[in-house]
This record gives structure tokens, sequence and C-alpha cells, in this order.
């Protein structure tokens, strides 16, 4: 298996292409791998032919995959084709953190893993890279017609992509068959988004209500587009208050189908059982130009930000499965890398739904490390699970992040839980090290504190104490070091249990399960199965 990286419109997708091409014609087989539906994904978009012929398999924006989707196609692609050698290639915009995530998930199986590639900057005859855009494009608006000259500010760091170059050469030609002057490369994007529209102005016979309908569903579905069947488009538009009927609805996605077809797969699952699925709310291709899109939309409309939250914190709306959701935001995110308004927008989501970072995964997560203020920063933090694989980096970035910031009148039991917090996400990616260090610091100040006031800040001792110990306790050489903390943080959490039953009862019985571990670990074997006697008698009422 091997990752191609690279921002929106490096050519990730072409080089893919030119790569399954060849190997094709090499005789292996080819296919993209899919996760449409529930009962496809994950899965591929066709069933290879009959034979043991090589296969490559295509993953295409795998930093929107949820992990455990993700390995489970990997690792049973070569069990569901046995007598073929596969290949998977991934393909991902840069996410720190995400080879080694997937890495760490599959080295353990027996995947072989190739190193990585980065695309960067294309610099390879970028005149003749245009001209041959340009070409292509006249072949469809204006057949017979010479291309335009390349421009002569190919050079500027600005056409450092693929995509760049392409858009230059299109908006050349438009310009030509419309007399238009072509655009400068600021203004690339939004004089292709006006020839979009001239579009919505033509399926829409001009009806200004139903242009701004068209404008609506297409950042509707390249937000959360593209659905999984008709039902799903329908009740996302009816959600969103564009139709007031189910009939309503029906016209108005039968209006954007003319312009942006579905499409029409037999998806192949991890089974013997193919399934036809239909993609409808097809999202604006490019990626980046749809990207493009959701800023014009978010800036020009005034009600746009409050449509989304509505459909994206309405935890009782069903007009959204999971996945959508994740798509919404990982879109919009990216979105937000070059668009202050979109950036602005995944902010006020973050705001009013902490989780939906979460919800949106590492690639989410890292736009709320890197551009969030402080208080979504913080209560993001607040919902993060103990331990989520996809999100131990970026979640370890966070906690770095907010310990790093704090200022000089934070208080002492403040600091000592953020140092607690930020060890264990140390912990989780395996810096014992530096997570040692981040909970010495956190013990040191919670004992200076419940010597001053027992009774206020034993309980953040004991806790700093269990931390410490299970720090220590995850590498064998230390178990003898983890002893004494789980030890004091056993007999802190009894004192507290016995004051207040009800309250400690969790982890009082979580300390004495890591002084077991440790117990264990020394092969101090009836002292540990003493205290799991003492656990199953704390257990004992509750059952």
């Amino acid at each position: 298996m091997s990752l191609d990286t690279g921002p929106g419109g490096a050519g990730k997708t072409r080089l893919a292409g030119r790569t399954a091409t060849t190997r094709y014609q090499s005789r292996w087989a080819v296919a993209q791998a899919v996760q449409k539906g529930p009962r496809s994904r994950p899965g591929i978009d066709r069933e290879p032919p009959a034979g043991d012929q090589p296969l490559l398999v295509v993953a295409d924006y795998a930093e929107r995959w949820a992990l455990g989707v993700l390995v489970e196609l990997v690792e049973n692609l070569p069990l569901v084709y046995p007598s073929r050698r596969v290949r998977v290639l991934l393909l991902a915009r840069p996410s720190p953190g995400l080879w080694d995530t997937i890495a760490a998930q599959l080295d353990r199986g027996g995947v072989h893993l190739a190193e990585p590639i980065s695309l960067g900057e294309f610099t390879w005859d970028r005149a003749g890279a245009f001209t041959a855009a340009a070409t292509a494009f006249i072949d469809h608006i204006a057949p017979g017609r010479p291309p335009p000259d390349p421009r002569n500010d190919l050079n500027d760091p600005g056409y450092g992509s693929v995509l760049d170059l392409h858009m230059a050469a299109l908006a050349a030609v438009c310009a030509a068959d419309t007399g238009d002057r072509a655009p400068t490369h600021e203004d690339l994007s939004e004089y292709l988004l006006s020839h979009e529209r001239r579009g919505w102005t033509d399926t829409t016979g001009r009806d200004p209500h139903r242009e701004h309908a068209m404008e609506t569903m297409a950042w509707l579905a390249t937000l959360f587009g593209p659905t999984t069947g008709h039902t799903a488009a329908l009740a996302l538009l009816r959600h969103a208050g564009m139709a007031d009927g189910q009939a309503d609805a029906a016209r108005l996605l039968t209006d954007y189908e003319r312009l942006y077809p579905p499409v029409r797969s037999e998806v192949h699952g991890l089974s013997p059982t193919a399934v036809v699925e239909v993609a409808t709310l097809q999202p604006i291709r490019p990626d980046r130009f749809g990207e493009d899109l959701i800023a014009a939309v978010l800036r020009k409309q005034p009600h746009a930000l409050e449509l989304l939250t509505h459909l994206t914190t309405n935890t009782n709306a069903d007009s959204l499965n999971r996945a959508a959701l994740r798509r919404c935001l990982i879109v919009l995110a990216a979105t937000a890398t070059r668009h202050p308004t979109a950036a602005d927008g995944l902010r006020t989501l973050i705001r009013a739904r902490p989780e939906l970072a979460v919800i949106g995964g590492a690639t989410v997560l890292n736009t709320v490390v890197t551009l969030a203020p402080h208080d979504v920063a913080d209560t993001t933090d607040q919902v993060l699970p103990r331990y989520d694989t996809e999100l131990l980096q970026p979640a370890c970035d966070l906690a770095q992040r907010l310990t790093d910031t704090l200022t000089p009148d934070t208080t002492p039991a403040a600091r000592a839980h953020r140092l607690t917090i930020l060890s264990v996400r140390l912990s989780n990616l395996g810096r014992h090290e530096q997570a040692l260090a981040a909970t010495e610091q956190a013990v040191e100040i919670r004992r200076r504190l419940a010597a001053t006031n027992p009774t206020a800040f034993e309980p953040d001792l004991a806790q700093g104490l269990w931390s410490f110990a299970s720090v220590r306790a995850a590498h064998a050489a230390e178990l003898e070091a983890a002893l004494p903390a789980a030890n004091e943080s056993v007999a802190l959490y009894e004192r507290l249990h016995e004051q207040h039953p009800q309250a400690f009862l969790n982890d009082l019985r979580g300390t004495l399960s890591t002084l077991a571990d440790v117990l264990a670990g020394l092969a101090r074997v009836d002292e540990s199965e003493q205290i799991r006697r003492r656990i199953e008698q704390i257990d004992a009422p509750a059952s």
C-alpha cells in the first residue's frame, strides 16, 4: 500500500489515473474503492474479471474515510481475492499524522507499506500544459478554433498546481469565445463561477428564485454530497427549507440533475453481493473550485451560515447521516485553509456543537488546532474521547497548544489539570518520556495544593497519582517505579470513598485495577489477585 499526498489541485487524481491506465495496459485489473452506502461499505466500484491477474485499488480522499473502514478495506481485499496480488493506492490532502496513523493500524496485519509520496509545485513546461488543456477545452466549446496563447505570467507561484493552469486555460478559452478579457489569477475562480451561474440561468429560465435555489443546491451538494439515493437527497432539500413538500423537492432535484447528472454504479462490497447505487446531488468539481463556491455563498448569502448551523447542530435532525455530516465538516475545513469566511463558519459550528470536531475526524481537529480561537479549542478539548486511534496526533497537538498558551495568571490547579491531559495524550502516542515529565509536574503541583487544603485538592492529587502510575506502568521496566504512586492513589481514593461512597466508586475501582496490573507485572501474583477480589467485592452490591 502507498499514499500520495498533495494540496487540492496538485494533480493527485490525474496521477492516479495515469498509474491506473499504465497498470491496466500491463494486464492489471483496476478498481475504485468506495464507501457509499450502508450495504456496500467498504468495497470497490466493479468486480474485477475472473482470473488471477494483479489488482490495483485506488482510494481517493483517504483523509475523509473513517479510519476503521479504510483499515477494514485494506485488510480484507487480500482475503476476498486470495489468488491475486493486491495493491492499494491512497490519495489524500496533507494531514498531519495521517500516514503514521494508518500505518500503525496496518503494520501488524502484514500489509507491506511503501514510503508515502508528496506532490510539490508543478514546474515542468507550464506553457505546454496550458496549451494542451486549452486545446482540449476548445474541442468541447468551440471546435476548430486555435488555442489562445499561453499567459505571460505562468512562471508566477500562483500557477504552481495543475489545477491553476487548467483553470487559466479554461478562462482564456471562455473569454475568447465571449469576447471578454481573460481574468487575472486572483479573479480566475470568480470568473469561472460566473460562467457556472450562466448555466444555472439557462436551466431555470432566468427565474431569480429558481436561480437562487440552484446555487443553494450546488452549495449543499458540494458540502454534503453526493447522497446515495434520491430519498436522502430529497430529505436534505426539505430539511434545508428549500421545498414545501416532496413534489417541490423532486422538481428542484430534477433541475439540478439536468446540469449535474446522478452517477449509477454497481458496488461490490466485501461479499459476493453487488448493489446498484445512485449517487445524486453531485458536488461541484474540481474540489478547489467547489470550495470557492462554498466560500462565495457564505460571503454573499446572509442566511447561508444560519442554514449550515441548523443542518449540522440540530441533533434531532434525521436528514443527515454521520457520513454526510463528516464530509461536510471536512470540506469546510479544507475551504477554511484558503478562505477566512469558511474558517469563521467552522468556528461558529464547533462553538455551537463542539462534538462536531470529533465527528469530522483528524482533518477537522487539525483545523481547530491551527485556526480556532482559545475558547473553541478549549471546549473542543473537553469533548474529545480519552482514546481514539484516528485522533491521537491532533488530540495531542491540541493539548500541547492549550498547555503552551497558559497565561501567567492561570491557577495552579488549572495548570495541573492541563498538564495531566497533556500527559495522557503524549502517552497515547507512545511519547513516554514527555508524558512522564508532564504528569510529574502535575503531581508536584497537586501535592502542594493538597498540603494546604486537603478537602479541596486531595481528589485531584489522587487522580494525578493514578495517571502517573498508569504512565509508568505502560513500560515494563518502570513497573517498580509505578508501584508507590499506585499505592498512594489507592489509599487516597479509599479514604475519599469512605467519605463519599458513590462519588468516588469508579475512581477507586479504576485505581485498584491499575495497582493489580502493576503487581501482576512484577510477578506478585497473589497480591494482584487479592486486589482483584477487592474489586469484585466493590462490584458485588451493584450486581
